[in-house]
């Protein structure tokens, strides 16, 4: 059996006629199994803007899942920080639309315990199952499990995790001061009292929706809250006595100290990679930050911590509601170019937030081959470019990239993932760089 995957997919414009994504295709047709994090919904006129959005509000006509097709994806991860974009009708119109393409997905349901629950795609290698969740979201987005007496709520699958700041007794005295003296310590305690918090660890000092605990010296810790760590695991334990081959997928925007889209990978994803692998998973895949981070090889099974971004059409996204407008400080009569001249660019017109790292504009595919008995038998990886240097209407699709470029990409992601004690040869197959994750 043979599974690829790429990162985010923001869609917005036909790729079918486009000669360079054409190769890419090729190669993704050729797997049994190829996944994508669907980050654009498909909501049905009248869109219903969300007033609590994912960064930008994305969404598309439902013809980009025909053509996210025509590149040969048939596994699609819909849980992420765009999902509810467009509230939670924009989220269930974008199911209804590939439930009736026959498109298998997961992360999202019209409850917790289906959003939950596996997708399962049917292909002439085996059965392979999919599980979807995202620790990046939206206060709104999370699904609800139905009661009894109450039915559930639409959303996604949640990894929720907890931040742990730690510092040491002369900074926590400090701190403790500076409660006191700004009043928020009375505050809390009136609403403690009162019955309004869920106070799950006595011990710490919370301040201003953070947690403090003393320990020996400072320190920025994150992991997975216990339910859905567990949850999740349970639903793959149960995806392998279904199927031959078992993925699970997560969108995480989060990193180290607390950064977003940045290179560094958060603790909490590296134990929840492990755990949900333990359970029974045979790949890994991660996406959210925008740019790629490291590979590991852990029992034998690939984690792909963030494949970065494979399609960014974010700047040809017809129609934006207002706040964008207001964000960016422009007038009613402003239109969407303004708001993407805007986001793009500084004062002083240097490149501004994505394009000013051409990292987010750079990731790679990877192949996955399993033998008869689904053991990893190889893990290549193929870089591409977005071409960040081409005009906004091309600007965002992906190409194989050409091979000194390919190169630098390949040796940028060999020397994080070393670190991770997972070596990748680089080599040359067709005129293009491969990289080889030795296993």
């Amino acid at each position: 059996m043979v599974l690829t995957a790429v990162g985010d997919c923001i869609i917005t414009r036909r790729v079918s006629s486009d000669p360079g994504v054409a190769a890419l295709a090729e190669m993704l047709r050729g797997a049994d199994a190829a996944l994508a994090n669907l980050e654009i919904m498909t909501p049905r006129e009248p869109c219903t803007p969300s007033s609590e959005y994912g960064g930008m509000h994305l969404a598309a006509p439902p013809w980009v899942l025909e053509e996210l097709r025509w590149c040969g994806f048939n596994l699609y991860h819909v849980a992420n920080n765009h999902a509810t974009d467009y509230t939670f009708r924009g989220l269930t119109d974008t199911l209804a639309e590939l439930r009736a393409r026959h498109m298998a997905y997961a992360g999202g349901g019209m409850s917790l315990g289906e959003a939950r629950s596996p997708g399962y795609l049917e292909t002439p290698a085996g059965r392979v199952a999919l599980i979807a969740a995202t620790s990046s979201y939206v206060t709104g987005a999370l699904a609800a499990e139905s009661r009894t007496d109450m039915p559930g709520r639409p959303g996604i699958n949640p990894l929720r995790f907890e931040r742990r700041l730690i510092l040491d007794a002369q900074r926590m005295a400090w701190l403790r001061e500076i409660d006191e003296v700004l009043g928020t310590a009375a505050t809390r305690a009136h609403s403690e009292a009162f019955g309004l918090a869920r106070i799950e660890h006595p011990e710490a000092l919370r301040l201003l929706g953070a947690e403090f605990f003393e320990g020996e010296s400072p320190a920025y810790q994150t992991r997975c809250k216990p339910r859905d760590l567990g949850e999740i695991a349970r639903w793959i334990a149960d995806a392998r006595r279904q199927a031959d081959l078992v993925v699970v997928s997560l969108h995480a925007h989060e990193g180290l100290n607390g950064d977003s889209n940045c290179p560094s990978t958060a603790e909490f994803i590296v134990e929840a990679a492990h755990a949900w692998i333990d359970a029974g998973a045979d790949a890994f895949v991660g996406h959210g930050p925008h740019r790629l981070r490291p590979v590991e090889i852990y029992h034998g099974k690939p984690i792909f911590y963030s494949l970065g971004n494979f399609m960014f059409m974010f700047e040809t996204i017809a129609r934006l509601p207002s706040e964008m407008y207001e964000r960016h400080g422009l007038p009613p009569t402003a239109t969407p170019a303004d708001v993407y001249d805007a986001w793009s660019a500084k004062e002083g017109g240097q490149p501004n937030g994505f394009h000013a790292d051409p990292a987010f504009w750079e990731s790679v595919v990877p192949v996955c081959r399993f033998d008869a008995d689904h053991r990893l038998a190889e893990v290549a990886l193929h870089p591409v470019s977005l071409r960040l240097d081409q005009r906004r209407g091309d600007r965002g699709t992906p190409r194989f990239a050409e091979a000194e470029h390919g190169r630098r990409i390949l040796a940028g992601l060999a020397e994080s993932s070393a670190a991770l004690g997972t070596e990748i040869r680089i080599g040359s197959a067709g005129g293009r760089a491969v990289g080889l994750a030795a296993l």
